[in-house]
């Protein structure tokens, strides 16, 4: 049977739910398919981690297009795209309908966002299927698909269950110099504005005054189209005397075994799609506290698999963190919930299947070569 191919077309690489979602199709779709990647453009500040994350499983990424006139970019997509069954393009990357525009015989498109703003921009004619992460998304990228809004479909984020193991937490807690009966909350993210990462820093010092042994760790780096706000943060860490509260991580590859060492993590966006964080969280096990915040609303119950708290609101969160601190059969049972919640929609058995299905309407098994 000849092998179907899906070509992964990004606007940029940097390390977030749509690169991990690429990795794990890779890892575990039907060996019928391969994957491959070609990204459009690269900035002097973006890290290689993904790269080398695509390299570790076998995802050849075509960087071509690096340094590359937006014009050529359009050129070299219109020169590839034609040898693939399938393309997916992420991150609503600007130069993917042209280069169709172009093809006598085009592939199937799947465009696939992960944020609201995504669903509603560029062209949609040549757009096959729309997949958003969660509901809003999808609805989104219905309204632009007047006629046909079923062709616009809601596909989680996904973890790997496999990666989450309960016994990495002495390793996380011997980095970072603390017993494993200290509080430990977390944030992991990119140092984004839109997920308010000072709000977080606010709830810090508020919780100093409550529970002052509790301790916090912010994993991710900076945003390569504004990197100065990662300095903005340090600073106000420092202002708001967190010196020796707080640790920024950095990027890192090693999120699964960073949270099995937390004892709850924080998640305070403000515009988001679904927060893929919140399903690591779930997987390692975590409680959470949370805005309401599209896919948040979906992935989380309030009191049953985390808290939800209102934006903007650092007393609020402190008092949230306060209260799992106090009582850790609710920490247990928040945790357990999300946990629950993940295994039955957020899994890869789970969300393998509905890409497979996806895949295989655009383009059908073909036969057996004679």
């Amino acid at each position: 049977m000849r092998t179907r191919r899906l070509l992964v077309v990004f606007h940029w690489l940097v390390i977030g739910g749509e690169e991990t979602e690429v990795r794990l199709l890779a890892e575990h779709l039907d060996a019928e398919w391969s994957v491959d990647v070609v990204v459009c453009h690269v900035r002097p500040s973006m890290t290689n981690q993904t790269h080398t994350q695509f390299a570790e499983v076998g995802i050849p990424v075509d960087t071509t297009p690096y340094g590359l006139p937006d014009e050529e970019v359009v050129d070299h997509l219109a020169a590839v795209l034609a040898a693939y069954d399938v393309v997916v393009a992420c991150q609503a990357v600007p130069f993917v309908y042209p280069a169709l525009r172009r093809l006598a015989r085009r592939p199937p498109l799947v465009e696939h966002g992960g944020l609201v703003s995504e669903a509603l921009a560029g062209p949609k004619d040549l757009t096959d299927r729309y997949v958003g992460v969660c509901a809003a998304i999808r609805e989104a990228a219905a309204s632009r698909l007047p006629g046909r809004p079923g062709d616009a479909v809601e596909i989680p984020s996904m973890v790997d269950l496999a990666d989450f193991d309960p016994a990495q937490r002495a390793g996380a807690r011997d980095e970072w110099g603390l017993a494993d009966d200290v509080p430990v909350i977390g944030w992991v993210g990119r140092l984004d504005r839109k997920k308010r990462v000072e709000d977080v820093l606010a709830a810090a010092a508020v919780l100093a005054e409550l529970r002052p042994a509790a301790r916090w760790v912010i994993v991710g780096g900076p945003n390569f189209f504004y990197p100065e706000h990662e300095v903005v943060l340090h600073e106000l860490a420092e202002r708001l005397c967190l010196g020796g509260r707080v640790r920024f991580l950095g990027d890192r590859a090693d999120v699964p075994r960073l949270l099995a060492g937390m004892d709850a993590l924080v998640w305070l966006s403000e515009g988001e799609g679904m927060p893929h964080v919140l399903a690591e969280a779930g997987a390692a096990r975590l409680p959470v506290v949370v805005t309401r915040d599209n896919g948040s609303q979906q992935q989380v119950t309030d009191g049953r698999s985390g808290l939800f708290v209102p934006k903007r609101h650092p007393v609020a969160v402190a008092q949230a963190l306060a209260r799992l601190i106090d009582d850790p059969t609710l920490r247990r049972r928040l945790g357990s919930a999300l946990r629950r919640t993940v295994e039955e929609r957020y899994a890869t058995d789970v969300v393998i299947p509905q890409w497979r299905m996806l895949f295989n309407e655009l383009c059908p098994t073909p036969p057996p070569r004679q």
